[in-house]
C-alpha cells in the first residue's frame, strides 16, 4: 500500500472515530442525539409531550411528540448499534386523502428551506421531515430554536393543505 492510501485510510478512521467520540461525549448542558433522554427532557421543558421509545424498523431510539395539532416522530440516525446517535429527523406523515401527489410535494419543497416533503407512491402518503445534526451538541437555546422552526413548519402545513385541498369525491 502506498503512503497516500495509508494517509487516506488514517484520515477516514480518525474522522469516523472523532464523530463517534463526539456523539458519545455530549456535555451535560447540551442537547445531543447521543442522549435521547436529554432530548425528551428538553422537549418537556419547552412544554411539549415527549415519549421515548424505539423505531420499529431499526431499533434506534424514537421520540413521539406533537406540535401545531399534528403527532410526529423524532427519529435518531447515525447510531452505533442503536446508541451514540449523531443526528435527528423530525417527521410527520399524512395518509392519502385523495389529493396527495408528487406535484403537491414539489409545490411545498419549492418554497421551503428547512423541511422537505416527500410522496410515497406505494401508499399515497406525504411526509414532511426536518433533519438536524447534533455533533458537538446544541445548547438549549439552539435546540429550542430547532423545535420552534419545526412547529412553525407544521403550522405552515395547515395553511398549505388548506390552499391545496384534496378533490371532492
Amino acid at each position: 500500500m502506498n503512503g497516500t492510501a495509508l494517509l487516506a485510510i488514517a484520515a477516514l478512521a480518525a474522522t469516523t472515530f472523532s464523530s463517534a467520540a463526539q456523539a458519545a461525549d455530549c456535555p451535560a448542558t447540551m442537547v445531543c442525539a447521543s442522549n435521547p433522554a436529554g432530548i425528551v427532557s428538553s422537549l418537556q421543558a419547552q412544554g411539549y409531550k415527549a415519549v421515548l421509545g424505539k423505531s420499529d424498523s431499526t431499533g434506534n431510539p424514537k421520540i413521539s411528540s406533537s406540535a401545531a395539532g399534528y403527532d410526529y416522530s423524532l427519529f435518531f440516525y447515525g447510531c452505533e448499534k442503536n446508541v451514540n446517535c449523531n443526528s435527528l429527523s423530525f417527521s410527520v406523515t399524512f395518509s392519502d386523502d385523495g389529493g396527495n401527489s408528487a406535484d403537491l410535494a414539489n409545490a411545498w419543497n419549492k418554497d421551503k428551506r428547512f423541511t422537505t416533503m416527500s410522496y410515497d407512491d406505494s401508499d399515497k402518503s406525504l411526509s414532511i421531515s426536518y433533519d438536524v445534526t447534533t455533533v458537538g451538541g446544541l445548547n438549549q437555546v439552539n435546540f429550542a430554536d430547532v423545535v420552534d422552526w419545526w412547529q412553525t413548519m407544521l403550522g405552515q402545513a395547515h395553511a398549505f393543505f388548506d390552499a391545496h385541498p384534496a378533490p371532492k369525491k
